[in-house]
């Protein structure tokens, strides 16, 4: 079956190629180029598992080549192909063929990032549709990608999307519905890719699993029902539905999942306000224990755009409820499509080994979290913008880790994770080239042991469009 659907996808892909020569009354044919080096210091555990977690730098060159084709005001195609080869310096080399060839090189694969046809208005019905592989990102995110923004969390940056067909009902000007269903394979099941001969079975840690790239913890599938509507000229709300399955991984149960959630934007001149309230019910299938998460968040930022330098201050508090230890019910916040860098990078990836049970090897399971952010945004010229920011984190529930890896990483006692620092510098050199520098720091507090040590961070970019 997976096999006649990828013929499918290639005969849609050639059929678009020769349309585009043939019959396309626009062509946009582009590429990216995107060399990043990240350095990683007591990043993953704190620096108490340095065996099984060491120190990473590494550099990672993403290239993409796309095609936007447009036939006619009703009707588009995209594809863009994507790559992402990986050197690591040490001390850390990636470990392949069930962990007995260790390489500081990862050639990686030559991937279809995205092939998506979009039909506006078909009929002059008040619907657009975009069907296939597609990115929920810039215009396209839903809100601030609280729940919905990585289908693809397993190979980090290199891809976002979504296997997904997504209708927009045109409610009317500033209102609209979406009706989106998306599977998301822990491997690339739907497209052909060149992929490198690494064989790893499918087994906790994995990077590659039969050759491909681990792309998700499980097999997942899910859909949402999403609005937008501007109320008034300073004020946006969103509600939403959002189902999701989680497949059974490696200790993992599979489980069902229902999220009830509002996202408000509020804007009068330099002040804004937005916050987003996320209810989650289900169950696990084998055991029957219940699912009951809350979360969300609320953020505060003020505009001084008469001042020097343009600041603007803004600070807000987080919440994510956490697993009691003492109940049958798993209370822990689940963050569905969204395990990617919100608020930082550096605590995606500490958060591995606390949450390892409920979401595998993955990064950026935001749970069991609350936090006070500072953020200032500065301008001290056109083309440079710098964030500064405070961010102080606590846990809501304790943990009760005594065994594994990872054990002698928490207090199990208290709930002060600790403070994160970060600057972020991003400039523009001119209109195809940019450049960004993050440095984040992490002091960690009584949530954990007294033998974990500070994290740092650091990460350059320069990228180029063509």
């Amino acid at each position: 079956m997976r096999k006649k659907i990828s013929k499918i996808f290639l005969t849609i892909l050639f059929l678009l190629n020769f349309s585009a020569i043939c019959y396309a009354i626009e062509n946009d044919i582009g590429a990216a180029f995107r060399l990043r080096q990240e350095i990683w210091d007591n990043v993953v555990s704190l620096g108490v598992a340095q065996s099984a977690q060491p120190d990473r730098n590494f550099f990672r060159l993403r290239i993409q080549l796309w095609d936007n084709v447009k036939f006619n005001e009703n009707l588009s195609a995209y594809v863009r192909l994507a790559t992402e080869p990986k050197y690591f310096s040490g001390p850390y080399e990636l470990p392949l063929d069930k962990r007995t060839n260790f390489k500081n090189f990862d050639q990686d694969e030559v991937v279809i990032d995205n092939l998506y046809v979009d039909i506006k208005k078909p009929f002059n019905i008040p619907l657009t549709f975009r069907i296939g592989r597609q990115d929920f990102l810039g215009k396209d995110m839903y809100g601030e990608g609280f729940l919905i923004i990585d289908g693809t969390p397993g190979d980090g940056s290199r891809t976002f999307y979504f296997n997904a067909l997504k209708a927009t009902i045109l409610i009317a000007d500033g209102h609209s519905v979406d009706l989106v269903y998306v599977s998301n394979p822990k491997t690339d099941q739907y497209l052909p890719s060149l992929y490198p001969a690494y064989y790893d079975s499918d087994t906790a840690g994995r990077a590659y699993i039969n050759h491909k790239k681990r792309l998700a913890a499980s097999n997942e599938r899910g859909f949402w029902i999403y609005g937008r509507h501007k109320i008034i000229d300073w004020l946006n709300i969103e509600p939403y539905y959002i189902y999701k399955k989680e497949k059974e991984y490696i200790g993992i149960p599979e489980s069902y999942i229902n999220t009830f959630g509002l996202r408000a934007v509020f804007k009068i001149s330099d002040f804004s306000m937005r916050g987003e309230l996320a209810k989650q019910t289900g169950k696990y299938e084998l055991s029957g224990n219940r699912i009951s998460g809350l979360g969300g968040y609320a953020f505060a930022g003020y505009n001084f755009k008469n001042c020097p330098l343009k600041p603007n201050l803004e600070i807000g508090y987080i919440y994510l409820s956490g697993d009691k230890t003492d109940t049958n019910k798993n209370e822990g916040f689940n963050p569905l499509f969204s395990r990617a860098p919100q608020w930082n990078e550096l605590l995606i990836y500490t958060l591995i080994p606390e949450t390892g049970g409920k979401g595998g090897p993955i990064p950026g399971y935001w749970t069991n979290i609350k936090a006070l952010i500072t953020r200032l945004r500065l301008t001290p010229m056109k083309d440079l913008g710098i964030t500064l920011s405070y961010q102080r984190f606590w846990a809501d529930e304790k943990t009760n880790i005594t065994a594994g890896t990872y054990r002698d990483m928490f207090s199990n006692n208290g709930k002060n994770r600790g403070d994160l620092w970060a600057i972020i510098g991003n400039y523009k050199f001119n209109k195809n080239l940019d450049g960004m520098l993050q440095i984040e720091y992490f002091d960690p507090g009584n949530f954990y042991s007294d033998k974990t040590k500070s994290a740092a961070f650091i990460r350059w970019q320069l990228q180029y469009r063509l």
